[in-house]
């Protein structure tokens, strides 16, 4: 789990240093302004494409926490005999973010708390699924392309077994796509998803909350059957 507490010492600098320098522009969009608990929260559309605010969202480095937990997901593995095979990735990125929707529009999201926070990763053997409670790691059974933008893969691990994950690819340009994990039981879980190398093309909503953990912003949930037919045709 990264230390958000040293994170926030710096981003309440690094705001201070801002609101002082009156460097933000006047017309920055805020779609929320709240105090709660003597802390401010504001949340507002960043333009700046060199905020602080991308690295946390685009960083995928493990602290030590996140060491040890990713090392209990390989020893999962390990202990009930599935071994890991190099496979190249057929996926357009190895590295993806959770986004959200809002308006017909897509957003890449600075939460006011990363516990809630979704990224995932392909390797040349797992695929990994990093959350505020550490990344763990699956095997890939197989992948395949079924056309130009419908991928599959199909996985097991720790925490779901012999799962299926289909990625529709919505937005080429922008890396946009939804997933779809189908677990064992019937269940099916669907979220937007989109490249890391490409998420500065979307806009950017940054919830920032200075002392306390507050409310996160409020999406809205797209139509996925809609959103995956329009990939399908």
């Amino acid at each position: 789990m990264k230390n958000w507490c040293c994170i926030c010492i710096v981003l309440n600098f690094l705001i201070a240093q801002n609101i002082s320098g009156q460097s933000r522009k006047a017309d920055t969009l805020f779609l929320k302004k709240d105090t709660h608990y003597g802390s401010q929260q504001s949340v507002f559309i960043e333009k700046n494409k060199n905020s602080v605010f991308y690295n946390y969202i685009l960083d995928f480095e493990f602290d030590e926490f996140d060491k040890q937990h990713f090392q209990w997901s390989l020893d999962y593995l390990m202990k009930n005999k599935i071994s890991l095979t190099k496979q190249k990735n057929i996926l357009p990125s190895n590295k993806w973010i959770q986004i959200k929707f809002l308006n017909n529009d897509f957003y890449a999201y600075h939460p006011c708390d990363f516990f809630t926070f979704f990224q995932s990763s392909v390797t040349d053997s797992t695929y990994l699924e990093i959350t505020g409670e550490g990344p763990v790691a699956n095997k890939i059974l197989s992948q395949r392309k079924i056309n130009q933008s419908t991928f599959e893969l199909k996985t097991t691990g720790m925490y779901q077994q012999n799962r299926t994950i289909k990625i529709y690819l919505l937005n080429q340009d922008k890396g946009i796509a939804v997933f779809e994990k189908h677990l064992n039981d019937g269940s099916q879980f669907r979220y937007l998803m989109a490249e890391s190398n490409k998420i500065k093309k979307l806009p950017f909503i940054v919830n920032r909350c200075d002392n306390y953990k507050q409310e996160e912003f409020e999406f809205e949930e797209p139509d996925f059957d809609l959103l995956i037919k329009n990939t399908t045709q």
